[in-house]
């Protein structure tokens, strides 16, 4: 099995925490609730964490997924240096940014998603991950979605005759036929005879 790369589980988490913090400060803003002005926060940090998390980190095994319009994004974040990349410091920044959430109760559960968040970039950089830019320079290990319509062809497949040909060339098959009667070895023998010598006395035995 192999290694989980846990910050790959952690942006998309990420992303999630900024829909759900989004739309309720929306809902804090638009009902004006005690405290609205927590919402108007949530909002500038949602949108914050959307530029920070929009552009995926180059995976270590494998080919990298890169999201639509990506690179401008990936640009911004590798200019931050150390404080764009250290995963150390995404768990600190997460962790103070939903307490302000948690006094409001429309802002509240993308608050309890923030937390959640950090503590998946804890993990990742206790496993010494880091953040790294995809798509600028190798250009071979990444793929772009360019259509989520599924196939319409099905995959080729192998004809009939060269796979008979290949599973029958080299098996030897026996046949044995089993049957109810019991064969020549499986009868019974018997012992010869011994010889007698009929006296006037009787019958004696001569084998002695």
């Amino acid at each position: 099995m192999s290694q989980i790369e846990w910050a790959m589980w952690a942006n998309e988490q990420a992303l999630t925490s900024c829909s759900v913090l989004l739309l309720g400060s929306a809902v804090d803003i638009a009902g004006m609730f005690n405290r609205w002005q927590f919402g108007i926060y949530g909002l500038i940090a949602s949108l914050f964490i959307l530029v920070i998390e929009w552009p995926r980190s180059k995976r270590k095994k494998g080919s990298t997924v890169l999201r639509r319009f990506q690179r401008p994004f990936t640009l911004a974040v590798d200019k931050l240096g150390l404080l764009g990349r250290n995963y150390f410091i995404r768990f600190i920044a997460y962790l103070l940014m939903c307490i302000p959430c948690c006094f409001t109760l429309a802002t509240l559960l993308g608050g309890v998603c923030l937390l959640c968040t950090g503590g998946i970039y804890f993990l990742a950089a206790i496993k010494g991950e880091e953040w790294a830019p995809a798509g600028l320079d190798e250009k071979s290990q990444v793929k772009r979605v360019t259509s989520l319509h599924p196939p319409k062809k099905a995959p080729p497949r192998p004809n009939t005759r060269d796979v008979e040909s290949v599973g029958t060339e080299n098996i030897d098959m026996e046949i044995v036929e089993e049957t109810g009667q019991p064969t020549e070895r499986s009868k019974p023998t018997r012992p010869p005879p011994r010889p007698m010598v009929v006296s006037r006395d009787g019958i004696q035995d001569t084998s002695r």
